[in-house]
């Protein structure tokens, strides 16, 4: 039987060899780190990559570059997990939003936590709506997720307020033969919604039938090695799924609570792009930690974005599927790993 993912590609965009990220550099030299940024531009033009991906291709099928809390940018390291704008964002590759949304007097505002993030629901969708316009082969998949209110009206005021007046941005499950799991040919230039909130109505993919790794809880920076533990796990799980049972899988590389996101994502010391290392404060010689880097004898934490822009694109998943892969503060390196897996070069 053909892999459903073969089915995606065109046959002259075929990928022919794995993104060009240097193991080497990753994991024996304490060089810049890869796949993991902080600055306002990520530095790539990923605008149009679906546009090389065939009508045929299903959710299921492809794998996404995504961002986690994806406008939460005010309150400190403690809750920043972004520094790219949601324009710039889209601009270079991320095609999976993670929205939180608080109602407040009859409408949406973006909250992470108790933390307002200075937006609305409505300039979220007007600039979605904006690259659409321009890219319209593109398709943005959007979890919204109900945050920091517990208000009984939110599916409604969702409906009335957001999904009917929008229905040219919106991709509409109640007209899908698959609606768990959409083609690109329904839903290029539009939003499939991974809807993680209400029971009375089907605004699109529901978030409960997706495979999701979410193991955002860490206690201490030490337990940065068991969240990439779970984060290869399902990268494995993944990659050995069959593609037939329509099972689309979710990975978040963020984490925060003990450690700051940006920490989670970096194994830094500093939230900076070029920050430095942090030590663990074991030595060279101990086994623990096997995945986390050895510079002049000591055992260097190392970041999710960084651990998975090198493990994707040093070929032990080539040609294969991660699904939707959450991150915060990602890289170009890890947004270009991504998207090579669905058989484009750049």
């Amino acid at each position: 039987m053909k892999n459903e993912k073969d089915e995606c590609l065109n046959s002259k965009h075929s990928r022919s060899s794995a993104i060009n990220v240097d193991v080497n550099d990753v994991f024996q030299k304490d060089t810049h780190p890869a796949g993991y940024c902080h600055d306002k531009e990520i530095g790539i033009d990923r605008s149009s990559w679906m546009i090389h991906l065939k009508d045929e291709c299903y959710m299921s099928g492809l794998s996404l570059p995504g961002t986690h809390d994806t406008m939460s940018f005010y309150g400190g390291d403690i809750v920043a997990c972004q520094t790219a704008s949601l324009k710039t964002q889209l601009e270079s590759g991320i095609r999976v939003l993670d929205i939180r949304c608080c109602e407040e007097n009859g409408k949406f505002v973006i909250y992470h936590g108790p933390v307002y993030q200075k937006a609305t629901f409505d300039k979220v969708l007007d600039t979605i709506n904006m690259f659409l316009l321009y890219h319209p082969a593109e398709t943005v998949y959007m979890r919204i997720q109900q945050e920091h209110s517990s208000s009984d009206s939110f599916e409604e005021t969702f409906k009335t307020k957001y999904f009917e007046p929008r229905k040219h941005l919106f991709w509409n499950p109640m007209e899908s033969s698959t609606p768990q799991d959409p083609p690109l040919r329904e839903t290029r230039g539009r939003i499939v919604v991974l809807q993680k909130f209400g029971k009375k109505y089907q605004f699109g993919v529901q978030w409960n039938t997706l495979n999701v790794q979410d193991k955002y809880n860490l206690k201490t920076n030490w337990d940065l090695y068991d969240k990439w533990s779970a984060v290869k796990k399902h990268f494995d799980d993944a990659n050995k799924s069959d593609r037939s049972s329509k099972e689309t899988y979710v990975n978040f590389l963020s984490g925060s609570g003990g450690s700051f996101p940006y920490f989670v994502a970096s194994g830094q010391s500093r939230p900076a792009t070029d920050g430095e290392r942090l030590s663990t404060g074991l030595v060279a010689l101990f086994h623990k930690y096997p995945d986390f880097p050895r510079v002049r004898g000591s055992i260097l934490f190392e970041g999710t974005n960084i651990l998975s822009a090198a493990r994707i694109g040093e070929g032990k998943m080539f040609d294969k599927y991660v699904g939707m892969v959450m991150a915060d503060f990602p890289g170009k390196e890890l947004i270009d790993a991504i998207i090579s897996l669905n058989g484009i070069d750049f």
